[in-house]
């Protein structure tokens, strides 16, 4: 009877730890502006390896562009010319690779 008890015990405590992963779960939405300050410098498009743009919404009234280059994470200013420049070739590049 004890070994019973102990092998159900040991199969409950796998199961509990198998399940409290966060593997499958949603990530949690921030609801707050990611950028505080952006950067205004052009900075050399081959020193960005991706950029994300978070368009404006419940979570912060501006639009947010993060591009991430070797050294971390910079917000870009989505007013100056050569950001949108940016965004626009990323669009276009994106329209033909989906094609």
């Amino acid at each position: 009877m004890m070994k019973f008890s102990a092998s159900a015990f040991m199969l409950l405590i796998c199961t509990a730890a198998l399940l409290s992963t966060t593997e499958g779960r949603p990530k949690p939405m921030i609801l707050r502006c990611q950028c505080i300050k952006t950067h205004s410098e052009p900075i050399p498009i081959d020193k960005i390896q991706t950029l994300k743009v978070i368009p404006a919404g419940p979570h912060c009234k501006n639009e947010e562009i993060i591009a991430t280059m070797k050294k971390g994470m910079t917000c870009l200013n989505p007013a100056k010319d050569w950001v949108i420049s940016l965004k626009e070739k990323l669009n276009k590049k994106n329209v033909k690779s989906q094609q």
